[in-house]
């Protein structure tokens, strides 16, 4: 499957991203100026404490929120305009699949709604099915399989329109660790097999540095940007990469900014 060719290197542009819920009393600031880039072809992870706004910030990519102030532009349009073109595929917490519908048609939803024909339906479900290792699950349905094979089945989904980014919410937090270590392998495999741009919201250190290119270390309350990390590991990742000293280098470095913001909460505000 060859994915959509985005004209600007810059896949993912926030600038000066703010949202506040509520008014009044009840007003409450989930994310405060807040400004990065991702390019083409990144695997990004966006990591920080329960409640920073992770999950807050990929819903705005994906047009499912608004900011309250600031700019959002994907592959240089906005985020509905982005969304309407299929720009992203969307990979959630839980997945999202119809009980009543097999493995295949479920991944096969997506193109049935732009009235693809059965031929070419079948055909590219076969292949992402493939990707996915559940060939032989096609004709399953979803209560028939365990969790990690669920959400095998909604990242092909999210796959099935061919987006060139896709965007992922901490799909594997609820797995165990065998099966999330699993599929922490098969995605960078589909990375490479693509050449998509991944957005990938995660609370796991290990997690963001095994599977990313870059870190986006998020603050608590008011989310902000804290700091951003190359993570300069090899490109080709394997099981051994977590044992190796430059791995848990990498992991001591991020942890590190948590507790420096811990540390910095303590300092009076007029210091």
């Amino acid at each position: 499957m060859s994915s959509i060719i985005v004209p600007d290197a810059c896949h993912i542009e926030l600038d000066h991203v703010s949202v506040v819920f509520g008014s009044g009393a009840q007003q409450v600031t989930a994310l405060s100026d807040v400004s990065f880039q991702i390019h083409s072809n990144e695997f990004v992870s966006l990591l920080g404490p329960s409640g920073c706004g992770k999950s807050t910030l990929l819903r705005l990519v994906a047009d499912l929120l608004q900011p309250t102030r600031g700019s959002i532009r994907v592959a240089g349009e906005e985020p509905e305009r982005a969304r309407l073109q299929r720009q992203f595929g969307i990979v959630f917490q839980t997945p999202a699949l119809f009980d009543w519908r097999t493995v295949r048609h479920n991944v096969e939803l997506p193109l049935e709604l732009l009235g693809t024909s059965r031929k070419e339906c079948r055909r590219l479900s076969g292949e992402l099915l493939e990707m996915v290792g559940l060939t032989r699950f096609a004709d399953h349905y979803p209560w028939q399989l365990s969790g990690g094979m669920q959400q095998r089945v909604s990242i092909a989904r999210a796959l099935a329109l061919d987006p060139p980014l896709l965007l992922m919410d901490e799909p594997f937090s609820a797995l165990d660790e065998f099966t999330k270590e699993k599929l922490q392998l098969e995605l960078l495999d589909i990375k490479r097999s693509t050449g998509k741009t991944f957005l990938f919201v995660t609370h796991s250190i290990p997690e963001a540095v095994f599977l990313s290119d870059r870190i986006i270390v998020l603050s608590a309350h008011p989310g902000q940007v804290h700091s951003i990390h190359s993570v300069n590991l090899p490109a080709e990742r394997d099981r051994e990469l977590r044992e190796t000293e430059a791995f848990y280098r990498m992991m001591t470095t991020i942890r590190n900014c948590f507790y420096e913001e811990r540390d910095l909460s303590h300092v009076p505000a007029h210091q």
